[in-house]
């Protein structure tokens, strides 16, 4: 079974070394896997810091 929170920190290391280099078209891209990680498996910034705040 695929660890959904690895890929996620992996896509968002990838989005911070890409930004750290002046890529920024391909960190796009990236950001738009992790939204889509984000999206589908529930992992990511945005769902830890929501939680519980309903």
């Amino acid at each position: 079974m695929m660890n959904a929170m690895r890929v996620y920190s992996m896509l968002q290391e990838a989005c911070r070394a890409l930004e750290d280099a002046g890529d920024h078209a391909i960190a796009a891209y990236v950001g738009t896997g992790m939204a889509m990680v984000e999206e589908k498996y529930g992992v990511g910034h945005d769902h830890r810091d929501s939680a519980g705040h309903d």
